[in-house]
């Protein structure tokens, strides 16, 4: 039985000679073949693992950021808990307002205020007018001073007059105090 020949593969003139230019060449295309079976069977299916690893790494990275500002608002808030007043600061935010009208040169009048009623969290809300009086750039830095004050304090309404070339401020504030059952609680 003979087997079937197998066509011979014609070189090109200057590979059938030389025996090194051969081995070349044969490196060259086995070199070509892994590349290219690399590509199909390596590269191309790690690409759509990589496509879908950076999108649950971008899924992770926003909810991290959540979780962070979560903790930071809870961080705030837990402050803020610790920096109401309860109703005997009251005095000493008073205080803290007519020094800083005085300081700004403004005259300051009776301030009146009522004990509030516990509302519910265990926070009242008290209300209070403080007048003044002074010109006009003063009463204005007043009121910026007020409104960026550390204190947890608010302007709920401000009224302005003019009098002899002075301006009048009637400006009512508020601020939340702890009410007094929340204390009794340990």
């Amino acid at each position: 039985m003979q087997l079937p020949s197998i066509p011979t593969i014609s070189l090109p003139f200057g590979l059938t000679e030389n025996r090194k230019l051969r081995t070349l060449a044969l490196i060259c295309a086995v070199l070509v073949s892994a590349n290219v079976l690399f590509s199909v069977f390596a590269a191309a299916p790690s690409a759509a693992g990589l496509k879908e690893l950076e999108s649950r790494s971008a899924e992770l990275r926003k909810r991290n950021a959540e979780a962070m500002q979560f903790q930071k608002q809870k961080q705030d808030l837990a402050g803020m808990k610790t920096g109401i007043q309860t109703q005997k600061d009251m005095p000493l935010l008073v205080r803290d307002l007519v020094q800083t009208a005085r300081r700004l040169n403004l005259r300051v009048g009776p301030i009146n205020y009522d004990i509030p009623k516990p509302g519910s969290g265990g926070l009242a809300m008290l209300t209070f007018s403080f007048p003044a009086e002074g010109r006009y750039p003063d009463i204005k830095r007043f009121i910026y001073e007020t409104e960026t004050s550390p204190r947890l304090v608010g302007i709920q309404d401000v009224e302005l007059a003019a009098e002899k070339g002075r301006v009048k401020l009637q400006v009512k504030l508020v601020t939340y105090i702890k009410s007094t059952e929340e204390k009794a609680q340990p």
